[in-house]
């Protein structure tokens, strides 16, 4: 994986794609430049992978004869010479070594990661657009809706790829692999800015309900019932990217190392408003799916609290003050509140608070379970292992969140 995508404006430049790519290297495995918009007149041939300049790049440094240089030492000079065009050039950077997944920057599937939020942005005018034109795409007279229903799958799986390249500037860092002489850091935390902005687009884009993704007039041709609880999964593996503990513990870190960081105080705030922002106007009925992210968000840190991974007693006294601002905020709210469902909601979610806080609580040990059958390994799909929601979702099997076994995979969500 090559540490940063080329930035917006070149993959948007039809001469730029079409000599180089959409990516810094086919190793990339962007299977499609969904940067791109239809605006920019670029070739349907020239949205799929090609070998890019860090392929070319590696291959000249690899593989280029030094007919001077009679020993490997005596390359060295040249080579290290050759390298140091990787300082000016961030795309042709290889995977920072320790990184350990930090770095938003090193990421497959990605298109335009040196700043994936302005990437995504544009990723979702082409879901958008993408998902208008599936019945026509995919329908014929005498022909079953299977490919319709497949296809939406992938919609909604391509939609929780991009907003995972978001979730992963929270807590990250950019890399560059350095050597004794040369000047700089290896790991920088990504400023403050970007983070807040990634936290905000991703409430307003992926907690808020991806409207376009509930199209009755197609959902009715592929099944009965579903939707509520797909992008209820969907935004679950979402929560638990954005909610992983290694983040959580890098965000610790960096906020102690640094007084202008990001800090996982005002990470978990922003995050708690965001997804609770209806307690503030607290007449207006919540709707399932905005019910669903706020028993997603109750259910990731009860994971987080009592799940296969210990959390740090950082992390612990701060999540458990989370769900205590959750608990006052619904008891001040609860008085205002007419509509049924929204009030049994929030009674039920102050329950749902009290027994995570509850050290009394009888809790099984996650096991981790695949479901009743077959299940495809790429695949979020109901599950029945105790590491389970009700609805379905595994915390500790999520291809999402997954090193991928493969070049290309296919992930779904059903």
């Amino acid at each position: 994986v090559y540490e940063a995508g080329l930035c917006d404006e070149r993959d948007r430049d039809k001469d730029w794609v079409k000599t180089n790519g959409h990516t810094p290297s086919i190793m990339d495995y962007a299977r499609f430049n969904y940067v791109a918009q239809p605006e920019d007149g670029i070739a349907p041939d020239d949205l799929i992978p090609k070998v890019g300049p860090s392929d070319v790049f590696a291959t000249k440094w690899g593989y280029t004869p030094l007919p001077d240089a009679k020993t490997p030492d005596a390359e060295k000079a040249t080579l290290d010479e050759w390298a140091r065009e990787q300082d000016a050039k961030p795309y042709l950077r290889f995977t920072t070594a320790n990184s350990f997944g930090a770095d938003p920057g090193e990421e497959t599937e990605a298109v335009g990661d040196i700043d994936a939020t302005a990437a995504t942005a544009l990723g979702l005018r082409n879901l958008r657009k993408v998902a208008d034109m599936l019945i026509p795409a995919t329908t014929r007279d005498g022909v079953s809706y299977e490919d319709l229903g497949e296809a939406y799958s992938r919609l909604v799986a391509q939609w929780r790829v991009e907003m995972g390249h978001v979730a992963n500037v929270i807590g990250g860092v950019d890399s560059k692999e350095l050597y004794g002489g040369q000047d700089g850091l290896r790991f920088t935390p990504v400023p403050k800015t970007r983070q807040s902005m990634a936290v905000q687009f991703l409430l307003q884009n992926a907690l808020e309900t991806p409207t376009f993704l509930i199209n009755p007039d197609l959902l009715r041709r592929i099944e009965p019932s579903g939707v509520v609880s797909r992008l209820h999964r969907a935004q679950l593996s979402l929560l638990n990217a954005m909610l992983q503990p290694s983040r959580l513990d890098r965000m610790v870190e960096q906020g102690a190392m640094d007084p202008a960081a990001y800090t996982l105080v005002q990470y978990l705030a922003d995050l708690r408003e965001g997804i609770w922002h209806e307690l503030r106007t607290p007449a207006k009925p919540i709707d399932i799916y905005r019910r669903n992210v706020q028993r997603a968000y109750l259910a990731t840190i009860d994971n987080r609290l009592h799940g296969r991974v210990v959390p740090s007693d950082e992390v612990r006294a701060l999540l458990k003050g989370e769900l205590r601002a959750v608990d006052l905020q619904i008891r001040r709210a609860l008085p205002s509140v007419a509509d049924t469902a929204t009030r049994r909601h929030l009674q039920d979610a102050r329950d749902e608070i009290a027994a995570i806080l509850d050290p009394r609580a009888m809790r099984t040990s996650p096991i981790p379970s695949r479901g009743a059958g077959p299940v495809d390994d790429d695949t979020i799909a109901a599950s029945d292992g105790s590491s389970t929601t009700s609805d379905g979702y595994d915390f500790d099997n999520d291809p999402f969140l997954q090193a991928p076994d493969g070049c290309w995979v296919d992930l779904t969500v059903k």
